[in-house]
């Protein structure tokens, strides 16, 4: 190794362990750029009521009220998931014409942002989307939608984040997806989310969220019958 390549890899490590000050992690965790650009996004938005958290690597062992105490949260539901949803009946031909050419009526891609202690509710997203447009004859049906878990493919290539990482902040493609918050989670003011690593939790303001992300906020889930500790999805959790 010449002394050029010393004197870089000597600077590159000062740089990361000056990276690792400023995000607060141990030497032990792996930094990534899906990381950088979640936070990225976040200090971008000037969202001031950001709070970042480290979790250790058993987290998702944990029963849900030992995963709030890591967090400081004063109640198990301020954890929040997202699940990444498609409408397999999406077409361009329900399309309401826009002046910039989008129609935010008609999802193909919906990033849901729900309570681990609630269900989604298939039936009350449809007509969430539904009511979105206010003029009745320009309304869809619910037979023009079968709302489905999206791909992993379709959830890594949207997002940008892998399984038990994603989170809404600094998505690959955000134009694509419209994210919607369940109205359990407004009265909380404050929750918890997936930050853009596996072992960082992203917490902030409910009103923030909504203001920074344009998030539609519906009726979109169910409190969850006997809520036990295993309720992860399989599939595009934000946990």
């Amino acid at each position: 190794m010449t002394d050029i390549d010393v004197g870089a890899k000597n600077l590159e490590d000062r740089v990361l362990a000056l990276e690792r000050t400023r995000f607060q992690c141990s030497p032990d965790v792996v930094l990534d750029d899906s990381m950088r650009r979640a936070r990225s996004d976040v200090e971008q938005k000037l969202i001031t009521s950001a709070r970042w958290k480290w979790v250790p690597p058993h987290y998702y062992d944990l029963a849900l009220a030992e995963r709030a105490k890591l967090l400081s949260a004063p109640s198990t539901s301020q954890l929040c998931k997202c699940l990444l949803l498609e409408n397999k009946k999406h077409t361009s031909e329900n399309d309401k014409t826009t002046p910039d050419g989008a129609d935010p009526t008609n999802p193909r891609f919906i990033l849901v942002m729900i309570q681990y202690e609630a269900t989604l509710d298939e039936r009350k997203l449809v007509n969430s989307i539904i009511r979105m447009r206010p003029v009745l004859k320009d309304r869809m049906e619910a037979n023009d939608f079968d709302i489905r878990v999206a791909s992993s493919e379709d959830n890594d290539r949207l997002t940008g984040y892998a399984y038990n990482s994603v989170t809404p902040f600094g998505m690959n493609k955000p134009k694509d997806i419209q994210i919607v918050l369940a109205e359990a989670i407004k009265p909380l003011h404050f929750f918890w989310m997936g930050g853009g690593h596996v072992h960082l939790k992203l917490g902030m303001a409910v009103s923030d969220f909504v203001k920074a992300t344009s998030a539609w906020v519906a009726d979109v889930s169910s409190p969850r019958s006997g809520v036990s500790d295993d309720v992860d999805f399989d599939l595009a959790d934000c946990k």
